[in-house]
């Protein structure tokens, strides 16, 4: 493709995305419970079958973790009409707890003439 944009993929086609010029990386280690959960999540998920390397297993397993939360988030908003929570409170939601302990947000309220 020309410009900016190319695409890259594995053999076979089962992973291809768009490539930008930015790049964002995350680092994140984790140990014990939360690293056997994790291990359990790529089995489950296959994650074997759609990537080559651990790397890009990662890259995968945290963009579809990624698609999740923006999901959680949107579905949370659409409950509260929260526009923009904060990582307490969503993660508190995420945790089934209805207070999170801070004080009120500004809401989106739609007035109907």
């Amino acid at each position: 493709m020309a410009g900016r944009h190319r695409r890259q993929g594995m053999q076979g086609g089962h992973v291809n995305r768009l490539t930008h010029g930015r790049i964002k990386r995350l680092n994140a280690e984790f140990r014990g419970d939360e690293a056997v959960e994790i291990e359990l999540l790529e089995v489950s998920l296959r994650m074997g079958d759609v990537a080559r390397t651990r790397m890009e297993a990662d890259t995968l397993l945290a963009r579809l973790a990624l698609k999740a939360l923006a999901r959680a988030m949107g579905e949370y908003c659409g409950k509260t009409g929260l526009r923009y929570p904060s990582y307490r409170v969503l993660s508190a939601y995420l945790n089934g707890e209805t207070d999170s302990g801070e004080p009120a947000a500004s809401r989106v309220v739609n007035l109907t003439k």
